[in-house]
């Protein structure tokens, strides 16, 4: 940091808690938070921008009452007022199902800084996209280009009326690069993109244009597929989305008012048996990794599905208070960094065992889905089919559809090799519906 606020608001902080306490919290909270980055973006091919930015801000929430009240605000001089804000709010506040927040527990080490992240200059980064830029342009020179690199350091407080007060550093990188190529009225969208808290192999522009050579060799040529049921090949960057019904079905909030459709199956097999998940928020660098939950009680690792089996939900102090449950130290009752198991067969094996099916790269529409129950449909924002264990071609105007609990409860597979940012294997579902538009 040029120039550090910890200090400073340290003490800020430690005023405003003890004003809180005289208007009558029972218990109070303030993060803060500073931010400096400088990024550069490229569009349409050329250079569009390249700035820096210095942030700060801060929150206030407090409890009067048995009714929470929060304020915000990014001058720090004003931090009193904030608190005399909060107070009013709280007057005619939602209802909280606690009153004090625990002590300070023991919280694990987790790295968040690298001093090799800041020394990437900004003369790297501009030369680093424009060389994403000339790689693509080389390829294909009618396409529309944007990339962009962001570094950025960061400095936080959190503290609480139970006597946490905890300092943290941490940077962070990333690197993006999209594609739009338009032929006649088709357009064809790609994008890739890696980030991480630490200097390492995963900075590779050249990996980024790998991926977007990937998708412009296969989608050279259209193919079809007959509506019906098919596999799917999922990558690992898509994986994620597919593991949402289980992240909002272990929601203890959820849970409680009843909307889970796990809600009955704790320690019950919902899943095929060779589906396990864990849930680790302890990974040195990565951006969801944290020691504690936001009201101060240490994370933990823990498995969520354990060989097909649903092994916990998750509670923050809030929610756990209401449900009569105890806390689990998941903020918001979600998991930090969900990591399905691997499997015994590499992602090209999966990938070259399906006969015919679907190779996903991308789904258009999938968050207006009723994912709480597992079930989706969406078109394929981009895809390929798979013939004989090969891509042959782009596949257009296909949906997809299905329920991801039910996919995860049969033939599943995973690959034994993982995403080396995500950590997460590929995945080939059995059975996903597909129906495609017709002329």
């Amino acid at each position: 940091m040029r120039t550090s606020q910890l200090a400073v608001m340290r003490n800020r902080i430690a005023e405003a808690l003890s004003l809180a306490a005289r208007k009558g919290a029972t218990a109070a909270k303030i993060v803060f938070s500073h931010s400096e980055n400088r990024a550069c973006r490229f569009e349409a091919g050329r250079l569009k921008e390249c700035n820096s930015a210095d942030t700060m801000g801060y929150s206030i929430a407090m409890i009067i009452n048995g009714r929470s009240g929060t304020a915000a605000s990014n001058i720090p001089a004003a931090m009193n007022d904030m608190v005399e804000r909060a107070a009013a709010i709280a007057a005619s506040g939602a209802a909280a199902h606690f009153n004090a927040y625990p002590a300070p527990g023991n919280y694990p080490s987790i790295q968040t800084f690298s001093p090799d992240v800041l020394a990437i200059t900004r003369e790297k980064t501009i030369a680093d996209c424009q060389s994403m830029v000339d790689q693509l342009k080389t390829a294909d020179a009618s396409l529309d280009i944007s990339a962009e690199a962001e570094i950025s350091e960061d400095e936080s407080i959190v503290a609480n009326s139970a006597g946490l007060m905890h300092e943290n550093r941490s940077t962070a990188w990333g690197l993006g690069l999209a594609i739009q190529k338009t032929t006649g009225t088709d357009m064809m969208f790609s994008h890739a993109g890696r980030g991480w808290n630490a200097w390492n192999n995963l900075y590779d522009p050249d990996y980024l244009v790998r991926e977007i050579l990937f998708d412009l060799r296969h989608a050279s040529r259209f193919a079809t597929i007959p509506d019906g049921a098919w596999p799917v090949f999922v990558p690992p960057r898509e994986l994620s989305r597919f593991l949402l019904p289980i992240a909002l079905g272990i929601n203890g909030r959820n849970v409680f008012k009843g909307d889970s459709p796990l809600k009955d199956r704790l320690e019950t097999a919902c899943f095929a048996g060779n589906l396990s998940i864990l849930d680790n928020p302890h990974l040195d660098f990565a951006s969801s990794s944290a020691p504690f939950d936001s009201a101060g009680i240490p994370t933990q690792k823990r498995w969520l599905v354990e060989n097909g089996v649903l092994k916990t939900f998750l509670y923050d102090l809030d929610t756990a208070r209401l449900a009569g449950q105890e806390p689990t130290g998941n903020s918001a009752c979600s998991p930090y960094t969900m990591l399905v198991q691997p499997g015994h067969e590499t992602a090209a094996q999966l990938l070259g065992s399906i006969k015919k099916g679907i190779y996903l790269k991308g789904l258009l529409g999938f968050g207006q889905s009723n994912i709480i129950n597992g079930d989706f449909s969406a078109n394929l924002a981009l895809g390929y089919l798979i013939e004989n264990g090969e891509i042959t071609g782009r596949l257009k105007n296909v949906m997809l559809a299905g329920n991801i609990l039910d996919l995860l409860k049969g033939e599943v597979r995973f690959s034994s090799d993982c995403d080396p940012q995500n950590r997460q294997p590929a995945a080939v579902l059995e059975g996903v519906s597909a129906v495609s538009a017709k002329a």
